[in-house]
């Protein structure tokens, strides 16, 4: 009796905490190929020492990490010049493969040794963000997180990366992202479409509409502001090159007063009026957002708790600063933007703005390297102009010259949430209202000053920066309820 009772039991264990890992690999693996047997018996041969359960899923969960993020390089031929033909032709350099593979194996090897023997999980390095951001490689990690979370292999409600991540080279910045069309329409354009005719003529303009979209096609930044919008747990963007090619890292209590101190202090111990930035390398852990609940996210950035709109959220652990020469000129672009409500003689009712807002509101944008000081000084002045000459070249709605001329109403720009509380880390310098008022007074804008009103906070509760995140949220529901 006891034998069978003891043979059941093993077999029930070996289920138990064998299973599972090898089910998650299995899973993770068929996205990519149909039937991953021998990669299967590989993670499993990879893992199987030492051979304790705990250990067994802890390293086939850090076989997927490394491949998803630190895979073996793959041989490919690059171009070479021949000097016989002067001709570029396509060549394989095997000594740089085996060197590169040599520096792979060595890496991963020790990752293993790190998790088998010291017990500790190692951290997966990348260079930068296009790692992460890279198509497969994002649906990879959200597939992952997925699994491990249904398959109950990790000790969080829901589950997060077992390994840290470290981005060796990056921008942080007091930023958020807001999900343009492209990334929520990537696949599908014909509900946009669909809905322009319609929204072109409610709206106060075709060209109104068009520029709205336009703005919204790749996902501008608003600044983290003071107010109790922003209260709680935020996460900043980090991204490299542009801020479309970001990822969201969540910080709160002490960590979040500790970055946003440090970067005011960035911005205090420069003479550059460069948006503020902490060019960092930063390390922390890849959850779902589906992990968090309301309250762990603040109000401002509620709709990252959505797992259609993120594919995953960096858990800030640390970071470390790069330093700079004094002379040295940084790279990472964005939109440089201001908002307006626009109308004619009077301005739009609160009821209009609160149930449809993007029918009555206009952006302006220049795209610009705003980490250095003269680009974006630039880029500021060339938007300010923009908006001014539009005024001025755009007397009447139309071409009926019956109607009253054209009137904007100015409610935040991408240095202002204009809610009438000043940003957690403001530049040095004009902010772009500033510039806008300032050529305002010169005698060439004479004709547009009535045109223009810059002081009107009547909009604050509905079109601040702190409430655009809502704002598209509200046009993504309006245009899917049409589809």
């Amino acid at each position: 009796m006891q034998l069978p009772l003891a043979v059941a039991t093993a077999f029930f264990y070996l289920l138990w905490f064998f299973v599972p890992p090898i089910r998650l690999v299995w899973r993770c693996l068929s996205i990519q190929e149909n039937l991953p047997v021998m990669n299967t018996v590989k993670a499993c041969y990879d893992s199987v020492w030492p051979f304790k359960p705990a250990m067994f899923r802890r390293q086939m969960r850090l076989w997927l990490e490394l491949r998803l993020l630190h895979p073996r390089p793959r041989k490919e031929p690059n171009w070479f010049l021949d000097p016989r033909t002067k001709r570029y032709q396509l060549q394989f350099d095997d000594a740089a493969y085996r060197r590169e593979i040599a520096a792979w194996r060595l890496s991963t090897r020790a990752k293993f040794c790190a998790l088998k023997i010291k017990e500790k999980e190692p951290v997966i390095e990348v260079v930068d963000v296009f790692r992460l951001n890279d198509e497969a490689t994002k649906n990879g990690i959200k597939q992952y997180l997925l699994a491990v979370s249904q398959l109950k292999l990790s000790l969080d409600e829901e589950a997060s990366f077992l390994c840290s991540v470290k981005i060796e080279h990056g921008f942080l910045l007091p930023l958020n992202l807001l999900a343009g069309l492209m990334s929520r329409f990537s696949d599908d354009w014909d509900p946009i479409i669909s809905c322009y005719d319609r929204m072109a003529n409610e709206g106060f303009s075709p060209q109104q509409m068009t520029i709205f979209n336009l703005w919204l096609l790749w996902g501008p930044s608003v600044p983290i502001c003071s107010c109790d919008q922003w209260a709680g747990p935020v996460t900043l963007q980090y991204g490299f090159g542009d801020e479309n090619n970001s990822v969201r890292v969540r910080v709160r209590d002490e960590t979040k007063e500790h970055l946003l101190a440090d970067l005011r202090k960035s911005v205090a111990a420069r003479s550059t009026t460069a948006h503020p930035a902490l060019h960092a390398s930063i390390t922390g852990r890849l959850w779902p957002p589906s992990s968090f609940f309301q309250g762990e996210i603040c109000g401002a950035q509620q709709e990252l708790l959505n797992p259609d709109r993120e594919a995953f959220i960096l858990e800030y652990e640390s970071h470390s600063v790069i330093g700079n020469p004094a002379s040295s000129r940084l790279f990472y672009t964005g939109y440089i933007w201001a908002l307006f409500v626009v109308g004619c003689e009077g301005k739009p009712t609160a009821d209009q703005l609160r149930r449809e807002p993007w029918l009555h509101v206009i952006p302006f944008f220049e795209h610009g390297n705003i980490v250095d000081e003269s680009c974006y000084k630039m880029a500021k002045l060339q938007l300010a102009l923009k908006v001014l000459n539009y005024l001025k070249r755009n007397t009447q709605q139309g071409a009926d010259i019956s109607l009253p001329p054209l009137k904007l109403w100015y409610v935040c720009a991408l240095d202002d949430s204009g809610c009438g509380h000043g940003i957690e880390v403001a530049p040095k310098g004009k902010t772009i209202r500033a510039t806008l008022e300032g050529l305002l007074a010169e005698d060439e804008f004479r004709s547009v000053r009535k045109r223009l009103v810059t002081d009107d906070r009547s909009f604050a509760d509905i079109l601040s920066g702190c409430h655009l995140s809502k704002m598209v949220s509200g046009l993504f529901e309006a245009i899917e309820g049409e589809r």
